[in-house]
Order: structure tokens, then sequence, then C-alpha cells
């Protein structure tokens, strides 16, 4: 099956599991860097945390809740401006 499946040279732009093409084209890399994060602490937003971890005890994911509101809202925009970019790219 893995043969058939890879044997032509098509690319995925997006992720072919769980989520329908739009959604999984947006753009999140934002969300992941620790000066975007910093933003939200200083406004007081990060409403709770948890992490996950493998079998041998070592975090692999980090989960914060982090409150949507009038401050933090604008906070977005960088975001929503790149993923509009690919919006209409698409």
């Amino acid at each position: 099956m893995t043969k058939y499946v890879t044997k032509n040279k098509g690319k995925f732009k997006f992720q072919p599991w769980n989520c329908s093409k739009r959604v999984s084209q947006l753009y999140t890399d934002f969300y992941t860097t620790p000066d975007y994060l910093r933003n939200f602490k200083k406004l007081n937003a990060v409403r709770g945390e948890f992490t996950v971890k493998d079998t041998m005890d070592r975090t692999f994911l980090r989960v914060k809740s982090i409150d949507l509101n009038r401050r933090t809202l604008p906070l977005y925009k960088r975001l929503d401006d790149k993923n509009m970019q690919l919006k209409n790219n698409v």
C-alpha cells in the first residue's frame, strides 16, 4: 500500500488527515514562540497550563489556555494577516 501511495510526485500543502484542507493550511507558527506567549503573560491572560508526557516521562507538549477578549484579540492580528495572505494565494 505504501508503495502505491508514494509512487507519484504529488505534494500535500496540508495534513491529509483529521481536518479539512482549509483548516490544515492555517498558519499557526506565531503561537509557538516564547516572545508571543510572553505578551499574553504580560496581560495576565494565561488561565491554565498543562503538559503531556511520553512513556519515558519526557514533556512533548505544553498547552496553555488563553483568554480571548478585547485586550488579547489584537495579538492575533499578525496571525490573521498571514492567514489572509494564504487564503488569497490559494
